[in-house]
């Protein structure tokens, strides 16, 4: 068996970090598995989380309770240790998730236009985190593009690519375009800013 390229300490600080997040994300790590990996990927990844002291029950975890925010990045460091993946496997996933999330598709029935889609983005976030802001702090329709800061939300760098996907997805639900790209053009953990910074741009 291989060794575990996860610093068990590591896992230990982000279980202590303040804030919180709602049992659905780990529910929408699950499926996601479940999908790509079948229920083979699903014991691996349960017998990770038994390897690192069953951290997240999968099975017992409730979409409404709040849990550990640093349980967010471990979840995703468990995923990306057993089927060894990189960013671009987890950008997919992030950009996945926001089909299981019944919160999402309330968004996109309430809000038909880009502009109020991603004006209501910051309060669809407190409901999933009590940890973090997500401003809105450009969107411009005449020149294609949006602007999107995460801040006070310096988690784990597994985290940036996951919302590269998540926002992208968003874009690419309410945007009438078929060439939609993100990237996250300022990044707390490299020192470019106090917060992350995401740009989505459309043709």
């Amino acid at each position: 068996m291989a060794k575990s390229q996860i610093n068990l300490k590591e896992i230990e600080k982000l279980i202590k970090l303040p804030g919180e997040v709602r049992g659905a994300v780990f529910l929408t790590d699950l499926r996601y598995v479940q999908e790509k990996k079948g229920q083979e990927g699903v014991r691996m990844l349960k017998k990770k989380m038994r390897d690192w002291g069953s951290l997240i029950s999968y099975d017992k975890t409730r979409p409404i309770n709040w849990y550990p925010v640093g349980l967010r990045a471990v979840s995703l460091l468990a995923i990306k240790e057993v089927f060894g993946w990189q960013d671009k496997e987890i950008f997919e996933l992030g950009n996945a998730a926001p089909k299981f999330s019944l919160i999402v598709k309330m968004l996109m029935k309430t809000f038909l236009s880009i502009e109020r889609v991603f004006k209501e983005c910051p309060k669809y976030w407190e409901k999933h985190y009590t940890k973090g802001v997500l401003e809105n702090y450009k969107i411009d329709t005449k020149k294609k593009c949006i602007i999107l800061r995460l801040k006070d939300f310096n988690v784990h760098p597994i985290l940036c690519p996951f919302y590269a996907g998540y926002f992208l997805r968003i874009g690419q639900y309410v945007l009438r375009s078929q060439k939609v790209s993100i990237k996250e053009t300022k990044c707390s953990f490299k020192g470019e800013a106090p917060y992350h910074e995401y740009l989505i741009t459309w043709i």
